[in-house]
């Protein structure tokens, strides 16, 4: 290998030194030292001519750490791929000792206008924009190697921290991708097959999650490094690279006006625009064509370009427009990948330059943003927010533990805290009076009146709802303890410690239940499930168990060895199980009674494959693999006929386009209700369940009528915010629950919050019994939906669930797994999974 790199760079400098190195990427006056080997050199190739992979990146970080003084990297943590996460960090003293000690003092200068320019550059969060690698990798190169006196100036003054890689385990799909799939002749054609990736594409991570919307959820790895490092350093200035479309130039903020947070200061703004200035010229020079103020907003705060802005830096969106491949005919003429490599360079140093120029004005927005934050909340009408331990311990320390990440000063009450009347033994407060207040009132309070009615992204992301966690505001504030907490309550879970007991019952309200019941059917033991609330002595006194319960009886299931499968379940995720000493119950059905009914293993399959959503598809096997911890079947749908159905209990549909699909399919899917099994459809896929064959038919909406007039004329113009109406981008729903059925099982309370995105709408069925969730008469409880939508929305089913032959035929309007966030919703999809098995039909004679 060192023979080969040895030949590249004498290959190299034989083909025009130091400018073939550079590859024309950079300055003209760039003058490298010689002692610090260039890309070209470690990697063989120059920028443009493949696509570089994840683990040669950290082979030319490595070599170039090594090489220069002003350089550290560090590994922060692994992708779900196991692939390291890297940062580098830049500064006239890259010591590990001196980057240290500049990290340590950022959070005091920060609040004083001090201390050196922090830049953070991020880069790659999707992995087929893969521009945005090879322009780190000569950024990375021209900070660690110039000698000029620019540079030097600009390291004395600055610390650059720069993420190469947010999304590695996509970054290498592409990679593998595109370079596979490239002749020697590489071609332009659009709809060559180097240009059309297969499904799922290589956007998304390992589980198909878009990383550039889980600042906030921060459900992935490689989101949760990043973030505790961006708080250690609290950047003045944060980039976000990107590319999009073929058929478009370049973009960079600031975006669309009116769709900005309004949480946002108007000077960050403002700065934004001066940056922009310098990106600007810099693409003037160069000839290339840009544009600003369209397309992209800046208000969903878990975006790259957006958490900084809410967080006291300043978020900067690039868009590059694609190759997707190494050379793209587009509109605008032949596009080579150097080319867009080119423009990301270049607007990374009109970063720099920028910066550099307002350095001054940039810390002081820093210091005035975080003192107004303070000085806001002092001023809010409200002392701060309540939160309640609510019914399930697991899923509020989740929300405290995420709270805490983002920086934001939690303490615990000292005692029971009240919200909305109801009292919880546990709680928590989350004050007003902090610096990072915007961000606060941004997770914790719903959002109901909106400057705009159009969105790039969701319009709302109220974490008590999402967690379904109780939280108020509150004028004044319950006692609690000083110190503030340093990361989520610990769950304290409990197995009873008498093997002898008549029976142990599981509360299935636990976050941490649909697990138990996993391992539990998985390790051979009989479990039964309550399907009336039952009233009951256990050990520890008198206890009501919701429908839902989980229930195991001795001799016949308290087997010895379901202590160790679940005991680490107690242990790390606070399960509670309780124990009996008798079977009769107080009220409600015995132990050993028929209504509480032996549940069966199950054995799903996931639809996957061209048309249909790999969000969708991701969310669905990212909750197996890590929420249940068990294996998912994954089959494409062209080669679903060669697979024999009967060997599963469920098929599950993710949302997607289905317009496609074969009548093989839908031919296969019937039979496969009628044979016992169970289809699952969700949102769009629900669309599709609705129209499969059976007898009776399944609910559907009524056919217009024929003498409806048609609509009135509209202006050209108005399509986009008429389409706005019609959608719903993204909104919490109040979904009313009917609990007697075995699908709203596990819920104490009669609605459940549910994340609402599309334009799906449920039939009302003729059959009353075949509804376990509708919206209330007041649907919406935080974020846009337009008033045509919400009269379409009240009262209409959500949930549907019709048995037809032997099976069920489940159809799903929302979106119970969003994002991975939706943890107040885990318990309704896996009674999906789990106690479908016990609906049957409910009609009444005609």
């Amino acid at each position: 290998m060192k023979r080969f790199l040895g030949m590249v760079s004498l290959w190299v400098l034989l083909a025009g030194g130091v400018a073939a190195q550079a590859g024309g990427l950079l300055p003209a006056d760039f003058d490298p030292d010689p002692q610090v080997p260039s890309p070209a050199e470690l990697l063989g190739y120059q920028a443009g001519e493949r696509h570089v992979t994840h683990h040669e990146m950290l082979r030319v970080f490595s070599a170039l750490a090594e090489a220069s003084p002003r350089m550290h990297i560090e590994i922060t943590g692994e992708s779900h791929g196991g692939r390291p996460l890297l940062l580098a960090y830049f500064h006239a003293d890259g010591s590990p000792e001196r980057i240290a000690a500049l990290r340590d003092a950022r959070r005091d200068q920060a609040a004083n206008a001090e201390g050196p320019l922090t830049l953070w550059m991020g880069y790659q969060v999707h992995g087929d924009e893969a521009s945005a690698l090879p322009a780190a990798i000569e950024i990375a190169w021209y900070l660690a190697a110039d000698r000029s006196e620019r540079v030097a100036r600009l390291l004395q003054d600055a610390v650059v921290v720069m993420e190469p890689v947010l999304n590695p385990d996509g970054t290498d799909r592409f990679a593998q991708w595109v370079n596979d799939n490239r002749g020697r002749h590489p071609n332009a054609d659009p709809n060559d097959r180097e240009h059309r990736q297969g499904w799922p594409t290589a956007r998304t991570n390992y589980y198909w999650f878009d990383l550039n919307r889980d600042w906030l959820p921060l459900v992935h790895p490689e989101s949760q490094a990043r973030l505790a490092h961006y708080h250690l350093w609290m950047p003045h200035v944060v980039t976000d690279v990107h590319e999009m479309g073929h058929t478009t130039t370049y973009f960079f903020q600031p975006g669309v006006p009116e769709r900005n947070n309004p949480l946002t200061p108007q000077e960050n703004y403002d700065l934004t625009g001066r940056l922009a200035e310098f990106h600007a010229a810099e693409l003037d020079r160069r000839g290339e064509p840009y544009f600003t103020r369209e397309l992209f907003d800046d208000y969903y705060v878990g975006k790259g370009s957006t958490y900084p802005d809410l967080t006291g830096g300043i978020g900067i969106l690039f868009e590059q427009g694609a190759t997707r491949g190494h050379v793209m005919d587009t509109p605008h003429g032949r596009r080579h990948f150097r080319d867009a490599i080119a423009n990301q360079v270049s607007t990374s140093l009109s970063t720099l330059e920028g910066a550099q120029a307002l350095a001054d004005e940039l810390r002081r927005y820093q210091r005035d943003f975080l003192a107004s934050g303070l000085q806001a909340g002092q001023r809010a009408g409200h002392a701060g927010w309540v939160i309640g331990v609510g019914t399930d311990p697991g899923r509020a320390s989740r929300l405290i533990d995420l709270l805490i990440r983002h920086q934001l000063v939690v303490h615990e009450a000292r005692g029971p805290v009240t919200i909305d009347g109801q009292a919880h033994a546990q709680g928590w407060v989350v004050p007003a009076a902090q610096r990072q207040f915007r961000l606060a009132s941004s997770l914790l309070d719903p959002a109901l009146e909106f400057p705009h009615e159009e969105f790039y992204d969701v319009s709302t992301w109220w974490l008590p709802a999402m967690f379904d966690v109780p939280v108020s505001r509150a004028s004044r504030l319950p006692a609690y303890r000083e110190t503030a907490l340093e990361s989520g309550p610990a769950l304290m879970g409990a197995l009873p410690a008498d093997d002898e007991a008549a029976a142990w019952i599981i509360p299935w309200d636990q976050l941490s239940a649909p697990r138990a019941l996993d391992r539990l059917l998985e390790a051979g033991a009989h479990v039964r499930v309550a399907t009336r609330d039952i009233d009951i002595d256990t050990t520890t006194g008198r206890q009501r168990f919701a429908r839902g319960a989980l229930v195991l009886l001795r001799g016949l299931d308290l087997q010895p060895d379901l202590r160790e499968v679940l005991a680490p379940l107690a242990r790390q995720d606070g399960l509670r199980v309780a124990a009996t000493a008798s079977l009769l119950a107080h009220s409600g059905p015995d132990l050993g009674a028929p209504s509480v009914r032996p549940l069966e293993p199950v054995r799903p399959l996931l639809l996957t494959g061209v048309g249909l959503s790999p969000g969708s598809a991701g969310q669905i096997w990212h909750w197996f693999d890590t929420v249940l911890g068990r294996p998912l079947t994954r089959v494409e749908w062209p080669r679903i006929q060669a697979v024999n159905l009967a060997d599963y209990t469920h098929v599950l549909l993710p949302d997607g386009d289905y317009g496609d699909m074969p009548e093989r399919l839908m031919t296969q899917l019937t039979r496969f209700v009628e044979s016992g099994g169970i289809v699952v459809g969700v949102q769009r896929g629900a669309e599709f369940a609705g129209r499969l064959p059976l007898e009776p038919v399944l609910a559907s909406s009524p056919a217009p009528e024929e003498d409806t007039p048609p609509p009135a004329p509209r202006r050209y113009e108005d399509f986009i915010m008429d389409l706005a109406e019609l959608r719903i981008a993204g909104a919490i729903l109040a979904l009313e629950l009917d609990t007697s059925h075995p699908l709203a099982f596990g819920f104490s309370g009669s609605s459940v919050p549910v994340f609402r995105q599309g334009a799906t709408l449920l039939p009302v069925p003729a059959n009353p019994y075949v509804q376990p969730g509708r919206y209330a008469a007041e649907p919406v409880l935080s974020g846009y939906v337009s008033q045509a939508r919400r009269d379409a929305l009240a009262g209409a089913p959500g949930l549907l669930a019709e048995p037809r032959g032997r099976g069920l035929v489940v159809r799903v309007a929302d979106d119970y797994l969003f994002r991975g966030t939706q943890l107040g919703t885990w318990r309704l999809f896996a009674n999906l999974l789990y106690f479908s098995q016990l609906v049957e039909p409910r009609e009444l004679p005609r």
